[in-house]
């Protein structure tokens, strides 16, 4: 939907409105090849159906080929209805590599959702299940966990795709039940936020602020899933580190998820004059 008006001062009391709708294709593939600082080269292939046996049903299924990061992805989810909120089942294969580990992890995911410019909210049930081969000592690590979840996000921005004033605020909390091959079983909670703050400096200068805090409470004889735990590294981390190579080390040195997560930034960024699409930029990063 595209919505105009005309302009002309003139007509300002009555200003015409000009409605032009566009219906989206039933069905819809996108094949892409890139890189990504975090997983290296990448193809991707992403493919939607709006109404899945003519049912008010979407479909949508994401494959994705990279250096240290495959995954297959899919999500059953039901048509906007009041407030725009949505139904779904959504589930995931992802396997990832650093040069320390190699993580294979698998969720499966059933709640309600609601997505606004402003406002997203995911409630949910969620199994998750990961298994790390430590490449220093060979072992395999198994865990699984049941949690219940809630994820929030708030914004108030001058542009949700490129902001440059305004802020954003993101929170997860969870609670639930692990169990693994390698540790007891018990309870947990999980809780993660994350604050964005964007400011510009005159015309052409721009400045970003980070601040991202997590935790797990647990008995230390309890182990939670890889993918709950917490790393760090990699862009939109602490970029003088590898992608999840900040955490912990166990007793044999090989790298653990950790239960505690403290990461912050500052930037300062300017388009260059010939590309205004393309910025340069100073950061502090720590974690």
């Amino acid at each position: 939907i595209a919505v105009t008006f005309d302009n002309d001062p003139a007509k300002a009391d009555a200003s015409p409105v000009t409605v032009q709708l566009h219906e989206l294709p039933l069905q819809s593939l996108t094949l892409g090849v890139g890189i990504s600082a975090n997983n290296g080269p990448r193809t991707t292939a992403e493919y939607t159906h709006r109404r899945l046996f003519d049912y008010p049903a979407t479909l949508h299924g994401k494959i994705e080929y990279a250096r240290d990061r495959q995954a297959v992805e899919g999500e059953l989810s039901s048509h906007p209805g009041e407030r725009f909120y949505r139904n779904m089942v959504g589930v995931q294969w992802e396997r990832q590599q650093t040069d320390l580990d190699d993580v294979l992890s698998q969720r499966i995911r059933v709640g309600r959702t609601q997505d606004t410019n402003r406002i997203e909210r995911l409630y949910f049930l969620g199994l998750d299940r990961s298994s790390q081969t430590v490449f220093a000592t060979n072992v395999i690590k198994e865990a699984s966990a049941f949690s219940v979840n809630y994820h929030g996000i708030w914004r108030d921005l001058d542009s949700v795709i490129l902001p440059t004033r305004g802020i954003s605020l993101s929170g997860q909390g969870g609670a639930g039940w692990a169990t693994s091959n390698f540790a007891e079983q018990g309870p947990f909670t999980r809780l993660y936020g994350r604050f964005t703050g964007y400011m510009p400096l005159g015309t052409a200068w721009y400045t970003t602020a980070r601040l991202e805090l997590g935790q797990i409470f647990k008995r230390d004889a309890v182990a939670v899933p890889d993918a709950l735990a917490f790393r760090a590294g990699g862009d939109e981390s602490v970029r003088g580190y590898d992608y999840r190579t900040l955490a912990p080390l166990d007793t044999d040195g090989a790298i653990i998820g950790g239960n505690v997560l403290a990461t912050a930034s500052v930037e300062v960024a300017r388009p260059f004059e010939q590309l205004p699409s393309v910025w340069w930029a100073v950061f502090v990063d720590a974690g």
